[in-house]
């Protein structure tokens, strides 16, 4: 019986790969041009994603709630619906308020799904006796939809080139739509809080509270993660700047979503892993820093600090998800996913209007020096950490 049971738990991992590889934005290659195509300036991109990031940290906690009292996967479903009208919107926009309405519907699309799909995931590996194997099954998952992106980018910047870039956002439609049928063949999570809306937030924001381990998670995936988007966040511009072509971009991106995949499928083993995670605070913003000095060491960054990233982050997701009650899963991913939002928000704004004053290259170095100090301190902190533990041991 345990043998079938395992059967069927890596079949439900096999369509979250699947819906994962279909979910597919054709125009993920050439967005930002896109947007300047409409007459957007540099720091009008930089407010909608900033709009973006603040929308969903607002919508983060409400949605996460929403999926541990009703079901992470009705959750995702919807996430997936709202992308549909999202593409619409998108296709038919023609002014900066048609693009206003279509950042909301994202952001809310994107709040339905964070927490949710990851939770839905590990718990069904943990109802399966598996969930050691959930950082691998989670890289395994975002290199699937990485994957699907790499293909959908370069099919999209060949489209845009030869037909405009409104088609490709039309034709990611039947891609998402197929997406949602896959998913919607998965069956439901089962934990439930039994608590009211109000209590069950309150008992999750007391746990974040007194959690000294979860709370670091917290501070540590934002260090890492925001060192690699002062980069990655205006990389379409960044090269857009120094080869002046929307095909040579889209092939870029393109490329970035193959290493993507690449880092995210590739795993390590858990005592390099654990050593990346470490580093990876100082690694990472030092590499945003060489970005900031040549354009062409942008590929190095590119390269080395999507699969440092990708490495460190599968251990952080086996710690959090590991750290949490199943009860409380979306809704302190969700509280997780503001505190990302909120601070990404923050610096795409702040990036949008340095990069028009001084200009991306000299903006790159400011704030990734910034970062490496953070790094830095926070190198610092998991060693004392360490240490504390191995003399407790």
């Amino acid at each position: 019986m345990e043998l079938k049971q395992g059967r069927v738990a890596m079949d439900y991992v096999k369509r979250f790969y699947l819906a994962g590889f279909l979910y597919l934005a054709l125009y993920t290659g050439f967005y930002q041009v896109y947007l300047q195509s409409l007459g957007l300036s540099k720091g009008q991109i930089g407010l909608l994603m900033g709009t973006m990031l603040f929308l969903v940290a607002f919508l983060e906690v409400p949605t996460g709630i929403v999926a541990d009292k009703v079901s992470k996967k009705t959750s995702v479903l919807m996430a997936r619906t709202l992308s549909l009208l999202f593409l619409l919107l998108l296709y038919s926009a023609g002014s900066f308020a048609d693009l206003l309405l279509a950042t909301l519907i994202s952001a809310l699309s994107t709040a339905f799904a964070t927490g949710a799909e990851t939770g839905w995931l590990y718990e069904l590996l943990k109802e399966d006796g598996r969930a050691h194997e959930y950082p691998k099954a989670y890289g395994r998952l975002r290199a699937f939809e990485t994957v699907g992106g790499f293909a959908g980018t370069l099919v999209g910047g060949v489209l845009a080139d030869v037909y405009g870039m409104r088609l490709p956002i039309i034709l990611s439609a039947p891609f998402i739509l197929t997406s949602l049928l896959i998913l919607a063949t998965i069956p439901r999570d089962t934990a439930r809080s039994g608590l009211s809306y109000g209590r069950h937030l309150l008992e999750s924001l007391r746990f974040v509270w007194n959690s000294r381990d979860v709370r670091w998670l917290f501070i540590y995936a934002n260090i890492m993660g925001l060192s690699l988007t002062l980069f990655t966040a205006f990389m379409q511009l960044y090269f857009y700047g120094f080869l002046a072509s929307v095909l040579a971009v889209s092939w870029i991106m393109a490329l970035y979503m193959a290493i993507n995949s690449a880092s995210w499928y590739f795993d390590a083993g858990d005592g390099t892993r654990k050593r990346i995670y470490s580093y990876a605070g100082i690694i990472i913003p030092l590499l945003s820093f060489l970005a900031g000095l040549n354009g062409w060491l942008g590929f190095a960054t590119l390269v080395l600090g999507t699969f440092i990233f990708s490495q460190a982050f599968k251990e952080w997701q086996g710690r959090f998800q590991s750290a949490i009650p199943d009860e409380k899963r979306a809704t302190v991913g969700s509280l997780y996913s503001l505190t990302a939002a909120v601070a990404n928000g923050v610096l795409n704004l702040v990036l949008g209007q340095l990069f028009d004053y001084v200009g991306i290259m000299r903006g790159i170095l400011l704030v990734s020096a910034l970062f490496l100090g953070l790094g830095i301190l926070a190198f610092i902190k998991n060693a004392k950490d360490l240490q504390q533990s191995s003399g407790h041991a």
